[in-house]
């Protein structure tokens, strides 16, 4: 081996183990997005974690990651983390180019007044879980997703003033999504328990218009408010008692 050589490969693990003793904190102040805020930084950018921190208005606490070096010789950023919420937990895999997010073995569980700040989930209670093998955002937009969301005891607030104060109990629900080939997103949804009988379908596109179908039908024991909120929302019943909740829009 000539000297070049030798000066190659002695500068080629000389920047080997800075890199991989480059503080976290340094890199956190250098390339975070403006969306991503972190506190009480260790370690470091390839192992490292954070006491606190957020995601847009999504609260984080007990961030932990682990980045693989490879991928980033192609531009491709690829960790593994893991967090706790407010109230639940967090962790996946991503990968990440520009203008692409994919997560994988996604798994999350917390409460929904937990989610306030990022889903429109203002006057409802209830506790949710995740569990998306394949979760794609295009430009923060999400257009493609597989896997499974439960949602238990669901509590909305009325849609007509009922005298009583409190939230109406609709009980529990399964969400199942299906890959669409990053064309946006598709779901099939029933209940699992509750004063409830439902069953339907969701879609949403990439152009955010979304389509929500299902067949409700009350239980023997819900509540009136429940059914007297039923009948403004849906269309008559059939002959089995079910309505029909079409509802379109853009998100």
């Amino acid at each position: 081996m000539n000297r070049f050589s030798w000066l190659a490969l002695g500068a080629g693990v000389y920047v080997a183990f800075t890199l991989s003793l480059f503080p976290a904190a340094t890199a956190y102040r250098w390339f975070a997005p403006d969306s991503l805020s972190l506190a009480g930084i260790q370690g470091t950018i390839w192992s490292g974690r954070a006491e606190l921190g957020s995601v847009g208005a999504l609260p984080l606490h007990d961030l932990q990651w682990e980045v693989r070096a490879l991928p980033l010789l192609i531009g491709r950023l690829s960790t593994q983390f893991q967090a706790r919420l407010a109230d639940g937990l967090v962790s996946a895999a991503l990968a990440a180019t520009a203008g692409r997010v994919r997560f994988s073995e996604l798994r999350a569980s917390t409460s929904l007044p937990a989610l306030r700040g990022v889903l429109p989930v203002q006057g409802m209670e209830g506790l949710a879980s995740v569990s998306l093998s394949k979760l794609q955002l295009e430009r923060g937009w999400p257009t493609d997703m597989a896997g499974e969301l439960r949602l238990a005891q669901l509590e909305v607030e009325p849609l007509a003033p009922t005298g009583q104060p409190g939230l109406i109990p609709l009980g529990d629900y399964e969400v199942v999504f299906t890959e669409t080939g990053g064309q946006g997103l598709a779901a099939s949804f029933r209940d699992t328990g509750g004063p409830l009988e439902v069953s339907g379908t969701l879609v949403v596109s990439v152009a955010r218009e979304y389509t929500l179908d299902g067949l409700v039908k009350t239980r023997s024991d819900a509540p009136d408010a429940l059914v007297q909120g039923l009948a403004i929302m849906t269309s008559e019943p059939d002959a089995s008692g079910r309505r029909r909740l079409t509802l379109t829009g853009t998100l």
